[in-house]
């Protein structure tokens, strides 16, 4: 009789047998944007705008990953991938002298942004209180690091410049972006854990926009010019708190 693969071994349990983890997760929180310097790009002057204030708003997101059956040959770690993608707003609210507004009319304007993140992450964790119930752990801290795809979507608040024909004002620009992260998960029922994880993002940008002189006209159905958008450089960095569930299965090649 062959024996069967996945018994439990004398002792603890542990994944040796080669099952793996794979879990869905999703997530909602605060991302707290950086203060960072625009250089713009057109000749408009000042040339540089120092410590532009990106808003602190809300985050929701979600992921997906598998845990690889690594502890007993790396010191009692685990190795994982994850694919992650999250959104954020980081407005920049009216009105900031040379950035969007200007200063000799008054006239000024929010510059709307919404931010998008996804890429993967490779992950390593460590299992805490294995017991015949949870055979990879109740708990685990985990710290990992990605790259992606870091987008920002920008335009004049209040559809300036929008028409009816041009209802989407949005100026998109996107850029590779490097994101590490480190969390603590709890499992609540066998295949439903809580968590809570911290992300550091950082990306640079070369086609962000902003109406830096408040000069698009508000939006409607009729046909004008605009939205008048001025180009800008920047780094952008972020750093996410986020809390969510997520929910594992058994996975048995």
């Amino acid at each position: 009789r062959v024996a069967d693969p996945y018994a439990l071994s004398p002792g603890l349990p542990n994944m040796s047998s080669g099952t793996l983890e794979p879990y869905f997760s999703v997530m909602a929180g605060v991302a707290i944007p950086f203060s960072q310097d625009a250089t713009f790009q057109d000749g408009t002057l000042p040339t540089v705008v120092s410590k532009v204030d990106y808003q602190m708003k809300h985050s929701w997101g979600a992921s997906a990953g598998v845990w690889f059956p690594t502890r007993n040959k790396l010191a009692g770690f685990d190795l994982g991938i994850e694919l992650t993608g999250y959104v954020w707003y980081p407005d920049v609210a009216c009105c900031r002298d040379f950035y969007n507004n200007d200063p000799a009319t008054n006239r000024g304007t929010t510059t709307e942004i919404s931010g998008v993140y996804v890429g993967p992450n490779f992950m390593i964790r460590y299992p805490m209180a294995i017991s015949e119930a949870y055979p990879n752990g109740r708990w685990h801290p985990y710290v990992g690091i990605g790259v992606g795809a870091h987008q920002l979507a920008m335009k004049p608040g209040g559809f300036r410049g929008g028409t009816l024909r041009n209802a989407i004002t949005d100026q998109r620009d996107t850029t590779i972006g490097f994101q590490g992260v480190g969390g603590i998960k709890v499992h609540l029922f066998k295949y439903v854990a809580a968590f809570a994880e911290a992300k550091y993002l950082y990306a640079h940008h070369n086609g962000l926009s902003t109406d830096r002189a408040g000069v698009s006209v508000p939006g409607d159905l009729g046909s004008h010019d605009g939205p008048f958008v001025n180009p800008y450089s920047s780094t952008i960095n972020t750093i996410l708190v986020h809390a969510g569930l997520s929910f594992h299965f058994d996975w048995k090649p």
